[in-house]
């Protein structure tokens, strides 16, 4: 582990999350606030949360860069974002206190960063601390030298000394005199742990160039040794969702036959789906659990969460037909469109987890509240969702379904029953929709609406509602007409402000939507295919390196001490595996060779890293299963209400690794379709690894093929 710069005892992280600025309250006339600071002009919801504080912030740019370098200062970097509790608990104890401000504000340049628009900066500086302090968190503190090299870092600070950690207000003191008296010791230090940190970030990882289905094998026995049978999920607590695990253990049952990885993924997603992570009044999931039994949540709810989440339970649903996961299919889509989609299509990032001061009051209820709603109704719904006097959060309630729930249903009366989804819950929303409402963070990351963009794919696939649909198509249109420019994709977007670095998770994670699309908008498919490939060409030279490595960032950043990769998967997947997997498919769709060797070429780079640690590479070892078994390749041509029954049927099924080509007869825009004609009646080719079955033009033989699959 890399020594701390300075000889202070290190608070180390809180649990991080959950707090959305409230826009409208930064966003007020300058002269109304005490202060203003540099953030002022930002687009950033969570900068401008913070455009008022005493503390004179800095976005991350040249100013602030060249003010440290030319005023020989260090800085005071804080990352965080806006779901982020700790943050602004930290904000409001240490950041609007004027003697903490005047400190700061004396010896330092301070910068905010929030981690969302700068996933690269977050990518480098939290590597540093964990290595540093043994531990990683938000907020993050990050103290650098001018040249931008920590010296000291951590995450959530108390303003004052507390329970044996260092208060914030003594540790910026204690560092600004080491600073200003042992300058050249302090950055010494920073130098040797920068050095050590480079190299790691610089490695060239030895490759094995066999690529063997052990590997996957060794990850799903791994993951499943670390899996809850009691409560389902990964760990202890606080338990996070890991939905690109039960995605992988819910392939590998299909792959093998073994029950046991379908009856984890099984007790994980109902899990998830009867507790309290999962809001049954509107739909969606909390961004993680505080507890075991995934009851209490921490009620932040964050876009990708739910675009993986959903993407996931559409592939138990095709599993297992269980109706859970459908219904948990449509209300999590159903809570994305009405809360949080743009009117001109685009995603928002987040919903806050705190409103009227209180975390989880938007989101909880008193029985009497029920009580006042549903009337003599009321018994039925509180037991069936646990709701009592008492409460069980807070001396409120959190719905959840547990096994005195499954007593309930079975002692009730069917139809009485059913009221509570039809009747009763629609209530509740309405009274909910009267509270103050959470703020949002309501810039658009192109990166996480690709993985919405997937995810309403997959919910118009196995339900047929058209409003699914028409969101993806209009997401994808607005991406291209408003977030594509000059041949990049702009990261982040709010109220007409761009930010145009170019990052891989955007063109990996949005490629994937495209590819989903291309399946689903089959009147439109040939657009969204030609998209993808324009993106998938430029990722390759933007991110990869002659080594078959993929980079966040373009070489020859400035303001980066180090150019940043992340192979393994965090709260969203390894973007550089997300994106092999899709020039895989992209070369079974247009037949370019150049997608293959450059897939198997990043696949091969990473496969020593596989052998080691594939527990942590869901995403890696998804490309290895499609690099390594069965394609299929289904293309249904010509026209009439056949053909829409056959891509209802093929949408129904489970089938992993398949490439689906939708087309009228004599298209030859697309090698999937090159010999595979009709001149009217619609057809089925159904292929696996290139080796044709004979074209059947019924839904019936349609099935008994697939049937054989």
């Amino acid at each position: 582990m890399v020594l701390m710069a300075v000889g202070l005892i290190m608070a180390l992280s809180m649990s991080p999350q959950s707090k959305t600025p409230n826009v409208e309250d930064s966003n007020l006339d300058s002269t109304e606030h005490k202060h203003t600071n540099h953030l002022i002009d930002e687009a950033s919801p969570y900068l401008l949360s913070h455009a008022h504080n005493p503390v004179d912030w800095y976005p991350w740019g040249e100013e602030a860069l060249s003010r440290a370098r030319d005023e020989n200062k260090p800085i005071f970097l804080s990352i965080g974002y806006a779901a982020c509790h700790w943050c602004h608990v930290m904000e409001r104890e240490s950041f609007e206190n004027e003697s903490i401000a005047t400190i700061l504000n004396d010896g330092y340049v301070c910068i905010k960063v929030d981690r969302e628009q700068r996933p690269d900066l977050d990518e480098i500086y939290m590597a540093f601390t964990t290595a540093m302090t043994g531990r990683g968190g938000w907020p993050m503190s990050v103290f650098l030298t001018p040249d931008l090299k920590p010296f000291y870092t951590g995450t959530y600070f108390p303003p004052e000394d507390s329970y044996g950690q260092p208060g914030f207000k003594r540790i910026i003191v204690e560092l600004l005199k080491t600073y200003r008296t042992d300058k050249n010791t302090l950055t010494q230090t920073a130098e040797k742990v920068f050095v050590q940190m480079s190299a790691r970030f610089n490695s060239v990882t030895q490759a094995n160039s066999t690529l063997k289905q052990e590997m996957i094998e060794r990850g799903v026995r791994r993951l499943r040794g670390s899996f809850d049978d009691k409560y389902g999920g990964f760990g202890q607590a606080p338990k996070f969702p890991h939905s690109l695990e039960l995605s992988l253990f819910l392939r590998y049952h299909q792959a093998t036959g073994d029950d046991v990885f379908l009856k984890a993924a099984e007790k994980g997603l109902t899990a998830m789906a009867r507790g309290g992570i999962y809001d049954h009044v509107g739909g969606g999931f909390a961004r993680y659990a505080t507890d075991r039994a995934w009851l209490v949540p921490h009620f932040e709810k964050m876009l990708y969460d739910n675009a993986l989440l959903t993407s996931t339970y559409v592939q138990a649903y095709r599993s297992t037909s269980r109706p859970l996961y459908l219904s948990v299919v449509r209300q999590t889509l159903d809570f994305i469109l009405r809360e949080m989609t743009d009117d001109n299509g685009g995603f928002f990032c987040s919903l806050d987890a705190d409103s009227e001061g209180e975390e989880g009051r938007f989101y909880t209820w008193s029985k009497n509240e029920i009580d006042a709603l549903l009337g003599d109704k009321s018994k039925l719904f509180c037991d069936f969702y646990n709701i009592t006097s008492g409460g069980n959060f807070e001396g409120r309630n959190i719905l959840n379904v547990d096994s005195n729930s499954d007593r309930v249903r079975n002692v009730t009366d069917a139809e009485d029953f059913d009221l509570i989804a039809a009747d009763y819950i629609p209530l509740l929303l309405k009274a909910r929709s009267g509270r103050i409402r959470p703020a949002t963070d309501d810039k658009i990351l192109t990166s996480w609406n690709g993985l919405a963009l997937s995810a309403m794919c997959d919910g118009y696939q196995i339900t047929g509602d058209k409003r699914y649909l028409e969101a993806a198509r209009r997401n994808a249109a607005f991406v291209k007409s408003t977030l594509f420019e000059d041949g990049a994709l702009i990261h982040a977007y709010r109220n007409g402000k761009q930010l145009r670095e170019e990052f891989l998770e955007d063109y990996a994670y949005y490629v994937k939507g495209l590819l989903d699309l291309v399946e689903t908008d089959i009147d439109h498919g040939s657009e969204w295919l030609e998209f993808a490939v324009v993106l998938a060409q430029r990722a390759i030279i933007l991110f990869m390196d002659e080594n078959g490595r993929w980079f966040l960032r373009p070489a020859g950043q400035e303001d980066l001490i180090v150019r940043p990769r992340d192979e393994t998967d965090g709260s969203t997947p390894a973007p550089g595996s997300v994106m092999m997997t899709c020039l895989l498919k992209l070369n079974r769709i247009s037949g370019r060779k150049e997608f293959l060797d450059t897939a198997e070429k990043g696949l091969i780079a990473i496969s020593l890293l596989l052998e080691q640690s594939p527990q942590a590479m869901a995403s890696a070892l998804l490309a290895v299963d499609y690099y390594l078994n069965d394609k299929l390749e289904i293309v249904v041509v010509g026209d009439g209400p056949v053909r829409e029954k056959m891509i209802a049927e093929i949408y129904r099924r489970n089938l992993p690794n398949v490439v689906l080509a939708v087309g009228p007869g004599n298209c030859h825009n697309v090698a999937l379709f090159q010999g595979r004609e009709s001149s009217g009646q619609a057809k089925a080719y159904i292929c696996r690894n290139s080796v044709c079955g004979l074209p059947t033009e019924t839904l019936q033989d349609l099935k008994m093929q697939l049937d054989e699959l």
